[in-house]
């Protein structure tokens, strides 16, 4: 197993002439090169295959974002689960200063498109700017509490068919 996926990364690299192998992720990622990509019907592990897009999607959900279930948990997973239970102790970090917040800001790309909330770095500079002290603030109480907001947190997941695996029904081919 570690051998083909050696074998896959290096065709993949290959295929890139050498380049940033990241670069080919990120045009896809960003709509920058059209895919003929489409979701295929997978094999499932029961032998079952799935029947259309939303089955093919839900069982590449469950196959590599499996349901967190304690009855499944190990020593290990117990033990980070009963860590998150109790509270953060935040009494040696240090809150944010401005100057902090502005030069993490500063370093965002400003030539890269908005995120779904539709702000760019040139927006959140200039709003930083204007209210420096409600952002670090904001900053700060959600480095103290250790919770930030589920809509900073959002992403987008595409699958990319790893080449030579394009024929193959196996969820792993993703």
């Amino acid at each position: 197993m570690q051998e083909a996926k050696l074998k896959s990364w290096k065709t993949f690299c290959s295929i890139n002439d050498g380049a940033d192998p990241w670069n080919a992720v990120y045009k896809i990622a960003s709509s920058k090169i059209r895919t003929s990509t489409r979701l295929t019907t997978l094999e499932k592990e029961d032998g079952t295959y799935t029947t259309d897009a939303r089955s093919t999607i839900m069982h590449m959900l469950e196959h590599f974002a499996p349901d967190d279930r304690e009855d499944s948990d190990d020593e290990l997973h117990r033990k980070i689960r009963k860590e998150i239970q109790e509270p953060i102790d935040t009494a040696d970090v240090k809150p944010f200063t401005k100057e902090e917040v502005i030069a993490n800001l500063k370093k965002f790309n400003s030539k890269k498109a908005p995120g779904k909330d539709g702000l760019t770095s040139d927006i959140l500079i200039r709003a930083f700017q204007a209210f420096p002290l409600f952002f670090t603030e904001l900053y700060n109480a959600c480095l103290k509490k250790g919770c930030f907001p589920k809509n900073w947190k959002h992403s987008v997941i595409i699958p990319i068919v790893k080449p030579g695996k394009e024929k193959c029904n196996d969820v792993s081919k993703y």
